[in-house]
């Protein structure tokens, strides 16, 4: 049995365990830069899918165990859904709180200086999660630190794109550390696209992706999801064309 150090997470073994896909980053925010106003409240629910890519390397059978060969493996499969609220502390910043695939917690904090049709805010999160069985036990934290950027074309559509890093702490063990694919902790290099469409003043379908890339290894992976927005949601009424 190995101990995995600070950077490392093996994304197979956590595939293993199903449903407790809690382990995986979960980058996604299925809103705009936007806060929600001074005491209001928003809710997202979310249906959402995980995907990697990265490499395993296995003794190679043609030359016997003191010789090892590296191939490339992916994967991708659904995860249990998510749930966020927002809490609009003042007229420029929020606070949200996220359950993560119904098994993982997290926090941010969003500001936003800037509105109009560009808007820009800074998103500073973290996320905690436990994975136990299997021969593990792991206790993982992502720090996340995006610059959420959106344009909007109308009062009814927004394009939001997420650059920024996260960077993952992982303790613990693994049983079988040598199956890693791909390295899923310490920095990893972020970039997401999301499409806001609100259907109305109280609701908005947000689909979003984000790719995440480690610095420390071949591992890359990404997050695609469906978040349905309602509540007290952030206004673009700033946007609409005065009456002729």
């Amino acid at each position: 049995m190995r101990k995995p150090s600070a950077h490392f997470l093996s994304i197979p073994a956590v595939l293993l365990f199903g449903s407790l896909l809690c382990g995986c980053p979960n980058p996604n925010a299925y809103g705009t830069p936007r806060t929600v106003a001074p005491g209001k409240v928003a809710h997202t629910v979310s249906l959402e899918s995980y995907g990697y890519i990265g490499e395993s390397t296995a003794d190679d059978p043609s030359t016997g165990a003191a010789e090892t060969e590296t191939e490339t493996v992916s994967g991708y499969l659904p995860t249990l859904p998510s749930y966020q609220v927002r809490v609009g502390l003042t007229d420029n910043i929020d606070i949200g709180g996220h359950i993560h695939n119904l098994s993982s917690f997290g926090a941010d904090l969003k500001v936003n200086p800037v509105r109009g049709v560009f808007d820009l805010a800074v998103d500073p999160g973290v996320q905690y999660a436990y994975l136990a069985g299997g021969g593990a036990s792991v206790h993982i934290v992502y720090l996340h630190a995006p610059v959420m950027l959106g344009v909007n074309p109308t009062d009814w559509f927004s394009v939001v794109v997420t650059p920024g890093i996260t960077y993952g702490l992982v303790s613990g063990t693994f049983e079988d550390a040598d199956d890693s694919a791909a390295t899923a902790g310490g920095l990893l290099l972020r970039g997401g696209l999301g499409l806001q469409f609100r259907i109305a003043d109280g609701f908005a379908i947000h689909p979003e992706i984000t790719m995440m890339k480690s610095i420390d290894g071949p591992g890359l992976v990404y997050n695609f999801g469906l978040g349905f927005n309602f509540g007290e949601l952030p206004s673009f009424k700033d946007l609409q064309e005065p009456p002729q």
